[in-house]
């Protein structure tokens, strides 16, 4: 497989509410940014469904509508796993990012297996996350 880059990646958390419960818990929040390439920019609204493990493990489980620079309206789903870095307490993640759309000139998108790879500097409201989005291209014949 080869991965194409598509886009820096940069996100902050506007809400965020942690639920705990028995065993681990649960994050909600909603997060706001942007997506920057030369094939693919515009601005991201997301919300943010994260399990919390008991192994310190986030699950983030984010949904939301990406708005072209150019005027296209995408959803978009991202499925994810994020381990905490010791030394700065900052969430190291890797995402699935998918895309559906009915705008012609991105229809691309819907068939694209996209990965984003990033780092999340605080769990809050004013977190800031910045990420490399990258599209699946098979390689096998």
């Amino acid at each position: 497989m080869e991965l194409v880059e598509l886009s820096d990646v940069d996100l902050t958390y506007v809400t965020l509410e942690s639920l705990d419960y028995d065993a681990g818990g649960q994050l909600y929040g909603t997060m706001e940014g942007s997506l920057t390439g030369e094939r693919l920019s515009g601005s991201l609204r997301l919300t943010n469904l994260a399990a919390r493990r008991t192994d310190n493990v986030n699950l983030p489980t984010l949904r939301g509508v990406l708005d072209t620079a150019d005027g296209a309206r995408v959803w978009v789903e991202l499925d994810g796993v994020a381990t905490l870095r010791a030394e700065d307490q900052a969430r190291v993640f890797v995402t699935t990012f998918r895309f559906r759309t009915g705008d012609e000139r991105y229809t691309w998108l819907n068939a694209t297996f996209g990965v984003l790879e990033g780092v999340l500097d605080t769990v809050g409201v004013g977190g800031r996350a910045h990420g490399r989005l990258y599209g699946c291209r098979p390689t096998l014949t």
